[in-house]
């Protein structure tokens, strides 16, 4: 008796009782009745299985075999095979006892533990896009109860290949005993999604263990398939920063596609969660350098401004860095440290430099970013007309109305607003019905395909026609050689950008020559501007 105790101490609540090996009910001790429908004396004997609905029969039987000697497991999410005015989901914890032979300790709750976004127990396996919508919601629970969440990926090669070559129902039944371990092992029993082919992901709590996790799915196998995993830690009350991770990581691991090796996207992850971690102190510390590139009128090749392009390595393109940033939540903070960098160097120069920054569109939604950003140029007032403003990541504006507000208020302070990547889509042009800004900066693709008398030509010369009539200054990126900088120039664009005029610079120093234009580049590099 006292070892049962002990055991439902470390499950505690409304009902406790335990299960023997065979699935029998032993010692069952609260309100049985209320709960079930049974009184205490009257469980024992009784399958287990049977006080829930059919659909949960996998995930008992995963808990049962699966839950190791001093192991927990829940809360789980489960539905009574009860009917009337019973009530119908409770909360499932179990913990079995260290030592050999000891029957689970079971608690059940009338207290529904962390729920799906449908408010229904998940059965089987989640489609991608519920496990995406389910996922947020217990996302933001975990962080409201103080838990650990942890992302968990599992590459299962050769299972569809082995699943193929058994009898329908033989393959039936493996899907769900898969299906019953992931959701046995996740965080509120949520569940897991199979993602890709052969490839799943489930959240899990900090505490289960990632080697166990693999051998109840290669238990659940017959141990045909050998699962590998990969781990992404999420960060305690950093929700949207979470969200933001799992979607990254996600994408990830469908774009890397069946073919590749589990072990080699384990290396992914755990890079990508260093260079998370790198990223942040690094902009925190301020480890990286600027360059400047010229900006110039194309009718004289005087200079009209700079652009401050982010290097963290030397002669690298950022492009992957400030992506990862971007889709991570991590860039706001990035720009306000350009900004802040810029600022201290615009302030050893003459009062005629300009410098644009880059500045991302998901930075200007947030109004921390903005508090921020003002106290930032508070005490440098004389400086915000020195200080261009070049906004990223169009395609991440949710709401133009809001953004245009955003964009009108830095204006009136004195900020000249560039777009930058602007193209000849609809999409493009509901940007330029929406955002009332004083500078486009023409996507490179556009110039780099330029044919005098090409369709890219035509698309062009109508984009700077349109920017004309409105008010709008249109600069041409990737000018890499002369025969471009006459085409633009004669198209009408106003300034011009690349190697052709300069590469970018160790400072905002810089006055035309007269020499032959360099070579041009084999290839494209994207820059962050």
């Amino acid at each position: 008796m006292p070892q049962h105790l002990l055991g439902f101490a470390f499950a505690g609540s409304d009902l406790v009782f335990d299960v023997l090996p065979d699935g029998q009910i032993g010692l069952a001790l609260g309100a049985a009745e209320r709960i079930t429908g049974h009184r205490e004396a009257a469980l024992q004997g009784v399958q287990w299985a049977t006080l829930f609905a059919p659909a949960d029969a996998d995930l008992l039987s995963a808990l049962l075999e699966g839950v190791r000697p001093g192991e927990r497991q829940g809360p789980l999410r489960l539905t009574l095979a009860t009917s009337g005015k019973l009530a119908r989901h409770v909360s499932l914890s179990v913990f079995r006892m260290p030592s050999d032979g000891a029957p689970l300790s079971c608690s059940l709750s009338m207290g529904a533990p962390l729920q799906t976004a449908t408010g229904s127990p998940p059965r089987g396996l989640l489609a991608a896009a519920d496990f995406d919508t389910a996922a947020a919601e217990l996302l933001r629970e975990a962080e409201a109860a103080g838990l650990d969440v942890r992302l968990d990926l599992i590459e299962m090669t050769g299972l569809q290949g082995r699943l193929s070559g058994l009898d329908p129902d033989a393959a039936a039944g493996m899907n769900r005993r898969i299906a019953a371990t992931l959701r046995a092992n996740s965080l509120g029993g949520l569940g897991g999604a199979e993602i890709a082919q052969d490839r799943f992901a489930i959240l899990t709590s900090g505490a289960t263990s990632p080697e166990r996790l693999k051998a109840d799915l290669g238990k659940a196998t017959g141990d045909l398939v050998q699962p590998i995993t990969a781990n992404l830690p999420l960060e305690a009350g950093a929700q949207a920063q979470n969200l933001r991770a799992m979607r990254y990581v996600l994408d990830r691991f469908i774009e890397d596609g069946p073919e590749a090796s589990a072990a080699g996207f384990r290396a992914a992850v755990q890079r990508m969660v260093r260079d998370t971690a790198q990223f942040r102190a690094r902009v925190a510390a301020g480890q990286f350098q600027l360059a400047y590139q010229p900006v110039v009128r194309l009718a004289d090749a005087s200079l009209h401004h700079f652009e401050a392009l982010a290097r963290f390595e030397a002669d690298a393109s950022p492009a992957d860095t400030i992506r990862l940033a971007e889709e991570l939540d991590m860039i706001a903070d990035f720009d306000l440290t350009v900004a802040r960098m810029v600022l201290d160097v615009l302030a050893t120069e003459p009062a005629s430099c300009k410098v644009a920054v880059n500045l991302s569109a998901r930075s200007l939604a947030l109004p921390r970013f903005m508090t921020a950003f003002d106290e930032l140029l508070s005490p440098r007032q004389d400086l915000r007309n020195r200080l261009m403003l070049e906004v990223t990541e169009t395609q991440a504006i949710e709401d133009l109305g809001a953004a245009n507000t955003v964009i009108q208020r830095l204006r009136s302070k004195g900020h000249v607003v560039c777009l930058d990547d602007f193209g000849a889509g609809a999409a493009s042009l509901d940007v330029l019905r929406g955002l009332d800004i004083d500078i486009v900066k023409i996507d490179g693709r556009y110039i780099q395909s330029l044919q005098p008398k090409g369709r890219d030509g035509v698309l062009l010369k109508h984009i700077v026609a349109l920017c004309t009539e409105l008010g709008i200054i249109t600069v041409a990126e990737m000018v890499e050689n002369r025969e471009t900088a006459d085409m633009v120039r004669d198209l009408g664009v106003a300034l011009g950008q690349g190697w052709h005029f300069a590469k970018p610079l160790h400072k905002p120093q810089w006055a035309p020559v007269s020499a032959p234009p360099p070579a041009r580049r084999q290839g494209a590099t994207e820059e962050w501007g």
